[in-house]
């Protein structure tokens, strides 16, 4: 488990949470069946009513986390859940593989600054009646906003972006190239992996057959050799396995995680643009009161008497208005702000995390390495 400590620019110490995914279990009727995991979380945040507790979750509550706090904190790059997957999501090795991706998830999203202050993050941990609460959340949430996709067709649909910010693109392209070559990375180490797998099984064969052979009657001193050799090709196939699994573990997740990290960088930077969307709406709105009222009294069509009130509403409709596109406007220039720092938050991990996940994988293959040295010359 890992834990914030970092102290914060003001010299308070951030809330310590120290969360894992265990004990994947198989439940529901054979036609609708699903993996649940227990979330165990401790902390010492005082938005908790408790310092310790533990909740059990499916991956489809995961994804509705990752969605709404999508959703919740745009500009934020908010750590994703592993891809949904329909075929071999039962498979024990398919399991392990995605718990430790949650597990590592849900680490990175409490001891994120701005995430770990969510009230859906807290829901999340500590709710005992999660699946009943989280459906009128969702009713709440499709009938306000339409959901994650609904927001990001309004990107999609709205006022045409045009971008006035050089960092921005320069970004884009970066990214692009960047989960270019983490797939690749993924692909290969994928492919490297399988052939480790099937090479200790290989080996393994082996060393049964050269086994069986040394105790036929082939005289003691090639019994020996060939019982050693049986011996040394176990160690080989087990070495080979446990590499072949180590790649997945460091190397590969790690790259597979920042890869689909990319698409969170994407997210955040979408809903700057929603909310460019809705600034410019703010301001076509001030444009056309203002338009509205001109023509309205070019045209003779405001009666004397009330052209005195007509205009107080107007200037009142249109000062709200303009407050809203103030608004709007602050809340575009923030959320770019906040993007930035989020991407060097994102850049900074990126670095720590493949250092950390290279080292133990050379750790792992030298000391395999020395076992089977040290069993050849036994």
């Amino acid at each position: 488990m890992t834990s914030a400590s970092v102290t914060r620019s003001d010299g308070s110490i951030p809330p310590l949470f120290a969360i894992s995914v265990d004990d994947p279990q198989k439940v529901g009727d054979p036609i609708r069946q699903f993996i649940m995991y227990t979330v165990h979380t401790r902390t010492s945040s005082p938005l908790y009513s408790k310092s310790s507790f533990s909740v059990l979750r499916r991956y489809s509550d995961f994804l509705w986390l990752y969605e709404t706090l999508s959703i919740n904190n745009p500009g934020v790059i908010v750590p994703p859940v592993p891809e949904k997957h329909t075929f071999g999501r039962f498979d024990t090795h398919f399991v392990q593989q995605r718990r430790l991706a949650l597990e590592k998830c849900i680490q990175k999203i409490a001891n994120h600054p701005v995430l770990a202050k969510d009230a859906d993050l807290k829901f999340f941990l500590e709710s005992d009646t999660f699946a009943l609460d989280v459906k009128h959340k969702k009713m709440e949430s499709a009938h306000e906003r339409g959901g994650l996709m609904a927001s990001i067709g309004q990107t999609l649909t709205g006022t045409r972006f045009h971008e006035t910010d050089e960092w921005f693109d320069k970004q884009r392209a970066y990214l692009d190239g960047l989960e270019s070559q983490l797939r690749g990375l993924v692909k290969s180490i994928d492919i490297v992996a399988k052939q480790r797998a099937e090479l200790s099984t290989a080996t393994k064969d082996f060393a049964a057959t050269v086994s069986e052979l040394s105790s036929s009657e082939l005289g003691p001193q090639l019994k020996r050799s060939l019982a050693a050799l049986a011996d040394v090709k176990h160690v080989v196939a087990e070495a080979q396995n446990a590499q072949s699994q180590q790649d997945v573990i460091t190397l590969m997740s790690t790259a597979d995680e920042y890869s689909r990290l990319i698409g969170s960088v994407r997210m955040a930077f979408n809903s700057r643009i929603r909310i460019y969307t809705n600034w410019q709406s703010a301001d076509a709105e001030v444009r056309r009161a203002r338009q509205m009222h001109d023509r309205a009294k070019a045209q003779g069509r405001l009666p004397t008497d009330r052209v005195g009130h007509t205009v107080s509403l107007v200037a009142e409709a249109t000062k709200q208005a303009e407050r809203r596109a103030l608004d709007a406007k602050h809340e575009f220039d923030q959320c770019s702000r906040l993007i930035k720092s989020e991407v060097a938050r994102f850049e900074q991990e990126r670095v720590e995390d493949f250092k950390t996940a290279l080292q133990i994988f050379l750790d792992g293959m030298i000391s395999r390495q020395r076992q089977v040295r040290s069993s050849t010359y036994e």
